[in-house]
C-alpha cells in the first residue's frame, strides 16, 4: 500500500495510471480560499457521484474560506466542508476503493493526506412487488439491487438497536459489499460464528450474484438447499427474530437466510395473516411435496408390476390402450415437454405467453393423446404432479423435487414398490445427516424437539410464537 505523495501532479498521474486513463475519470484542479494560495484536485468517476452536492457543499466552501498566512487548509478542512460523511486518507488504495464506490477524493498540494467525501448517486429501480413470493395478504414490497436500500427497508421493519449490520468487502479485481445482519441477544452465537468464518475464508476475483456466498455458507454440495433465499424484507426480519443470520449482497435483490430447515419450505408469509388454515394449509403443501415426487413412480409401478390385479376395463382406462410409448417413456416425454414450457415461459415476452400456452395445450393434450403417443392417464398423472409441485412456494426446493422425481421413476421401473420403500428410507437417512450451519436439516422432527413443533406442520398461536424463543440443536460439526 503506497502512501500519498506531497506533489499533487504526481498523485494525479498515479491515480490516472491505476484507472488506465479511463475517460470517465474526472480530475478538476482548483485553488483554495479567497486568496487562492493552495492548489487542490477533485477526483471522481463521472455518472456515479452527485456532482451538484459536491459543488454546493464541498467546492464552494473551500473556495470561499479565508485563511491566514500560517493557517493550512488541512487543519480546518473538516470544519469547512458541509458534509457529515468525510474521511481522511493517506494511502493510494484507499483512494482507489473510494472512487470505484462512487465517492469523491480531494488531494492537496504539499500535503500527503487527502479527504474522501461520500456522495454517490447510483441508479436504481423503484420499490416493486416481490414477484417470486407473492402473497394474497400482507406486505408486498420486495428487496432491490441496492444494499443500502435493503438495509433501509429492514430497519424500517425492525426498529431496534439490537439489529446489527456487519459490512464486508469481497473481491480482488472488483470489491463487492455484503452485509451480515442479525439480532444481538437473539441470534444463535454458534451459527453466527460459522457464517463469519466461512465468509472470511472466501477469496474470489469478483462477485456478481449471491449464489457464491450461498454455496460458501452451505458448505458441501447437497441435493437440498441448506440456505433459504428470499426477496421479501419481512421474511428476512422474521428470520432474524428467530435467531437466524441473514446475508445481503450488493447488486442482488435477494437475502440469504441460514440456517434453513426442511419444514421452512412449507411456510409462507401469509400464513401469519389468515385465521383459517392453521392446521391444514401446511399439511396440504406437504402432501403436495410427496405427490410431486412419488406420483409418477407409483403410476409406473402399478402399470408395470400390478396390472394383473385390475380388471381389463381398468387396465384399458388407466394403463394401456395401444399407445406407442411405454409408460416410463410417456412420463419422461411429458416431464421433458413441461420443463420446456416452464423454462420458456420465464424467458419469452409476456405477450407471447398465451400463444405458447395454446401451442403446448394442443401438442401435449389433444395431439399426443389422439395420435396414441401417450395415454390420457399418464397426462393426468404428470399434470397433477406439476400442479402439486407449485404448492411448494419456496423455489429452492424445486430442483430437489425434480431430481428426486426422476430418480424414483428409475427405481420404480426396475424394482417397483420394494425399490420405492428402500429408496425412501435411504432418502430419509440422507436428510437426517444434512446440516444447515451445523443445525440438523430435519429439526425439530429429527432430532425430535417438542417445544419447536409450534410452528412446523401447523401454525401455533401468534402471541405464543412472538413471545417464544427459538433455539437450535447445539452441533459444531
Amino acid at each position: 500500500m503506497e502512501n500519498i505523495e506531497r506533489n499533487l501532479d504526481d498523485n494525479i498521474r498515479h491515480i490516472k495510471e491505476v484507472f488506465n486513463n479511463t475517460s470517465d475519470l474526472v480530475v478538476k484542479k482548483f485553488k483554495l480560499g479567497i486568496e487562492k494560495k493552495e492548489y487542490a484536485a477533485m477526483i471522481y468517476i463521472d455518472g456515479i457521484v452527485d456532482s451538484d452536492a459536491i459543488q454546493d457543499f464541498v467546492v464552494k466552501p473551500l473556495l470561499n474560506k479565508k485563511t491566514s498566512e500560517k493557517e493550512q487548509i488541512i487543519n480546518y478542512i473538516t470544519e469547512v466542508i458541509e458534509s457529515t460523511n468525510i474521511n481522511m486518507c493517506t494511502k493510494y488504495n484507499e483512494i482507489t476503493d473510494a472512487i470505484v464506490n462512487g465517492k469523491t477524493t480531494i488531494l492537496f498540494e504539499n500535503h500527503d493526506t487527502g479527504i474522501i467525501i461520500d456522495a454517490p448517486m447510483w441508479q436504481e429501480r423503484s420499490l416493486e412487488e416481490a414477484q417470486g413470493e407473492r402473497v394474497p395478504q400482507g406486505p408486498i414490497i420486495g428487496l432491490t439491487e441496492k444494499l443500502k436500500t435493503n438495509i433501509n427497508m429492514l430497519r424500517s421493519i425492525i426498529k431496534s438497536p439490537n439489529l446489527c449490520v456487519e459490512n464486508k468487502e469481497i473481491g480482488v479485481i472488483s470489491k463487492t459489499q455484503i452485509s451480515v445482519v442479525y439480532m444481538n441477544g437473539i441470534v444463535d452465537k454458534g451459527i453466527l460464528e460459522k457464517v463469519r468464518t466461512r465468509i472470511g475464508n472466501l477469496s474470489v476475483k469478483y462477485i456478481l450474484e449471491a449464489r457464491v456466498i450461498d454455496d460458501l455458507i452451505e458448505g458441501k454440495k447437497n441435493l437440498f438447499n441448506l440456505n433459504k433465499s428470499t426477496e421479501r424484507p419481512d421474511v428476512l426480519a422474521s428470520a432474524l427474530y428467530e435467531g437466524r443470520v441473514g446475508v445481503i449482497v450488493d447488486g442482488t435483490p435477494l437475502a440469504i437466510i441460514t440456517p434453513t430447515l426442511f419444514i421452512d419450505s412449507f411456510q409462507t408469509p401469509d400464513d401469519y395473516y389468515f385465521k383459517t388454515g392453521r392446521f391444514t394449509t401446511r399439511l396440504i403443501r406437504l402432501f403436495g411435496f410427496f405427490l410431486s415426487v412419488f406420483l409418477p413412480a407409483i403410476y409406473l409401478t402399478l402399470e408395470k408390476f400390478h396390472q394383473d390385479e385390475f380388471s381389463k376395463k381398468v387396465v384399458k382406462s388407466l394403463f394401456s390402450d395401444g399407445e406407442i410409448l411405454p409408460a416410463f417413456w410417456e412420463m419422461i416425454f411429458l416431464m421433458f415437454l413441461l420443463k420446456i414450457l416452464t423454462d420458456a415461459s420465464f424467458r419469452i415476452p409476456k405477450s407471447a405467453i398465451i400463444l405458447i400456452s395454446l401451442v403446448a395445450t394442443i401438442v401435449i393434450g389433444e395431439t399426443a393423446v389422439t395420435a396414441k403417443i401417450i395415454h390420457p392417464a399418464s397426462l393426468i398423472t404428470i399434470g397433477i404432479t406439476f400442479l402439486s409441485s407449485f404448492l411448494i412456494v419456496y423455489r429452492g426446493l424445486s430442483n430437489a423435487i425434480a431430481t428426486l422425481r426422476f430418480l424414483f421413476l428409475i427405481i420404480a421401473l426396475y424394482w417397483g414398490f420394494t425399490g420405492l420403500i428402500v429408496g425412501t428410507t435411504i432418502l430419509i437417512l440422507y436428510m437426517v445427516n444434512l446440516k444447515s450451519a451445523g443445525v440438523p436439516y430435519l429439526s425439530p422432527l429429527i432430532p425430535f424437539r417438542y417445544r419447536e413443533l409450534k410452528d412446523t406442520f401447523y401454525r401455533g398461536d401468534l402471541q405464543s410464537l412472538i413471545n417464544s424463543k427459538h433455539t437450535y440443536p447445539d452441533n459444531n460439526s
